[in-house]
């Protein structure tokens, strides 16, 4: 049974395990790729994939106040919990292995990516509507341009002039932080 996600979403009411079940279904080895991608460690990839849907499990409620779709949702879930668990390594390493420069220099390099990736979402979000939308389905959802077109019920030239839209205002935001 193939439910798209706003149907799994409203099944959590209903059937919490089961709508539980059809997302790891659906999206456990996509997100499996993209955490083993960042970590390169099968056993923490897969601590990173239990502890999502654990904490999937326990906070179901919130997922009906996500403002991406579900697979966004997911992916930056990995992302981020793949980001801790690699903070979580740094900080159990052998403060004796390397020198305590290059040990600061990674944490501060790790707090800049963290705002970084703060600044790009504010960013994102201030895009127009349909613009940000083009450009999330693209960028974090992987869609290719004819996909979103049809989803989108669009021509791909209007996928193209968004995108072409949404980094031209991107690089001009960029321009003035």
């Amino acid at each position: 049974m193939v439910l798209d996600d706003d149907k799994i979403l409203e099944l959590f009411d209903t059937e919490p395990e089961k709508a539980l079940e059809l997302i790891y279904d659906k999206y456990f080895e996509y997100l499996a790729k993209e955490v083993y991608f960042i970590l390169r460690e099968e056993n923490d990839s897969q601590d990173v994939i239990q502890d999502l849907f654990l904490n999937l499990w326990k906070n179901h409620s919130h997922l009906k106040n996500i403002n991406y779709s579900l697979k966004a949702y997911l992916k930056k879930a990995v992302v981020n919990r793949s980001i801790n668990k690699i903070k979580q390594r740094r900080y159990f390493e052998d403060v004796e292995s390397e020198p305590v420069m290059k040990r600061y220099q990674e944490e501060i390099d790790f707090v800049e990516a963290s705002e970084l990736e703060n600044k790009m979402e504010i960013m994102i979000n201030s895009l127009p509507p349909k613009c940000r939308t083009i450009f999330v389905l693209s960028r974090y959802e992987d869609l290719k341009y004819k996909e979103i077109a049809t989803k989108l019920d669009i021509s791909v030239k209007t996928v193209e002039n968004q995108i072409s839209k949404a980094l031209k205002l991107l690089r001009e935001k960029i321009k003035f932080e």
